[in-house]
C-alpha cells in the first residue's frame, strides 16, 4: 500500500506542478501578449515618425529646388519678351529698309546702316558687362577662399 501511497504523492506532486504551470502560463499569457502588442506599436510608431521626417525633409528639399526653379523660369520669361519686342523691332526695321527711297540697295539704307551701328556697340556694352560681372565674381571667390 505504500507503494500505492507514493505513486499517488508522486502524481499529485507532478499534477500540482504541471497544472500550476499551466495556470501561470493561462494567467501570465494576456500580460505578456499585451506587453508584446505594445511593444510592437511603439516600434511601428517609431518607424513611422522617422518616415514623416524622412519625407518633410525630402519636401523641404524639393520645396526649395522649385522656388530656385521658378526664379529662372521668370527671369527666362523676361527674356524670352524681351527677344520678342527685339525681334518685332528688327522686323519692323528691315521692312522700312526695303522701302527707302533714298537708295537703290536695301543694304546701304541710313537706317540698316545706323541699326548696325547700334547692335554693334551693344553687342561690345554686353560683353563688357559679362567681362565685369566674371571678375567680380572671381574676386567674390578670391575672398571666400581665404
Amino acid at each position: 500500500m505504500e507503494a500505492n501511497a507514493t505513486i499517488q504523492l508522486i502524481s499529485i506532486i507532478l499534477n500540482f506542478i504541471l497544472a500550476s504551470g499551466l495556470l501561470g502560463t493561462i494567467l501570465f499569457f494576456k500580460p505578456k501578449k499585451r506587453k508584446e502588442n505594445a511593444e510592437a506599436e511603439s516600434s511601428e510608431l517609431k518607424n513611422t515618425e522617422q518616415i514623416v521626417t524622412l519625407q518633410s525633409q525630402q519636401i523641404k528639399r524639393l520645396d526649395g529646388r522649385v522656388e530656385t526653379l521658378e526664379k529662372k523660369v521668370d527671369k527666362l520669361s523676361i527674356i524670352i519678351e524681351n527677344k520678342d519686342v527685339e525681334l518685332s523691332e528688327n522686323r519692323h526695321i528691315i521692312r522700312q529698309a526695303f522701302k527707302c527711297e533714298y537708295v537703290d540697295e536695301p543694304k546701304d539704307c541710313p537706317v540698316l546702316l545706323l541699326k548696325a551701328e547700334y547692335d554693334r556697340k551693344k553687342k561690345l556694352q554686353l560683353e563688357k558687362e559679362a567681362e565685369e560681372a566674371r571678375i567680380r565674381a572671381e574676386e567674390a571667390q578670391e575672398r571666400d577662399g581665404k
